[in-house]
Formats: C-alpha cells, structure tokens, sequence
C-alpha cells in the first residue's frame, strides 16, 4: 500500500519541478515572465511575435528558430524541443519529419511504425504534457539549450511514515526542496501553438 502512495507523492513532485523549468520559458526572448509570453513567437511562422494568436507548428518555424540559437552562438549540442501532444501530433503528419526518404529511418525505428518523432534536424523531440500554457489557452513549445535555465536540487524527493496512535494509523509525507532560475535568456525561443 505504501508503494502506492511513494509513487503518486514521487510523479506529483516531479511534475511540478518539471512543470516550473517549463514555465522559465516565459521570460525568453525579453519576455515579463508572465503567461502572456510577450517573447513568444507563432508556430506557424516562428518571425510573428505572438500577440495572443497561434499557429500550428511548422517546419518554416523550426528552422527559423533554430536560426535565432545560431545566430546567437547557442552550442549546437545540448539543444532540445519541448512540445505538448498536440504539437507532436502536428509533427507526425509533416512528412519531411516521418517519411524515410526523408529522414532515412528503416525497420521499426521509422518514425511512422514507433510514433516516436526522435529529433528534428539534430534537435532531440522531447513531448510533455506539462508544456506551459499561454493567458488565452494556447500552448508553448520550448527550442532550446540545456544551459538556458538550471535546476538546484538540495535535497531530492524523500518519503516519510510516522505511526500517530491516535488516529491508529501511519502519517506519509513527501518533500523535496529544489529551486529554478532563468540562467541565458537568449539559449531558448518559445513558440506559440494552439492547444
């Protein structure tokens, strides 16, 4: 039974460390670090800076953004995608990202049999549910370096019991103590997709 408990206490804390590094995106690109993401740009462009009004992922946006790293002399190694589900669903249907006369991809590694997108022009594609959400609904995918925001963990998810006799039964808490910050404004773009 305690098992039980462990594992929902664990996926809950973990969840709202991820769920905080994701929402460090709000301040990129200049942004006021509120959820209107006034540093975002829409994924249907990458170049119109979002005022509220999304667009669908595209590869135009992808390269544009990936552009914006270069230009800033972002390393090329250590960069990722962070999209929700319905970006990776937008994903599978560009063919340039699935079919393998495009990204050479045989047997059961092709994008198309595993439903695993993998990465995007060297950019590994990661899928969260946890992608932060935008004031009006949309969501945010984030492009960018691992040194753009740092995670300080002093102490990891601990568990504890304490038997309390008078309610004859066991006490189980769970706490961690951690803290995110927003390290290289310019090592990340966020971009803006319908939800």
């Amino acid at each position: 039974m305690r098992q039980f408990y462990t594992d929902d206490a664990g996926y809950a804390l973990a969840r709202k460390v991820d769920s905080l590094i994701l929402e460090l995106g709000r301040g990129v690109n200049g942004g006021d670090g509120t959820a209107a993401y006034t540093g975002a740009y829409s994924g249907a462009d990458g170049t119109t800076a979002y005022t509220g009004t999304a667009g669908a992922l595209t590869d135009a946006a992808i390269r544009r953004s990936i552009q914006r790293l270069d230009d800033s002399d972002v390393p090329m190694d250590g960069r990722f995608l962070i999209v929700p589900p319905s970006t990776r669903n937008t994903l599978m249907g560009i063919q340039r990202f699935t079919e393998q006369a495009f990204v050479g991809e045989a047997g059961s590694s092709n994008t198309i049999r595993s439903g695993e997108v993998g990465n995007v022009y060297g950019v590994p594609v990661f899928v969260s549910s946890n992608a932060d959400a935008a004031t009006d609904g949309d969501r945010i995918c984030l492009l960018g370096h691992k040194d753009f925001a740092v995670l300080v963990e002093q102490m990891g998810v601990r568990t504890q019991t304490q038997y309390k006799q008078e309610y004859l039964g066991d006490l189980f808490t769970a706490d961690t103590l951690f803290g995110v910050k927003e390290l290289r404004d310019g090592s990340a773009i966020a971009l803006a997709v319908p939800a």
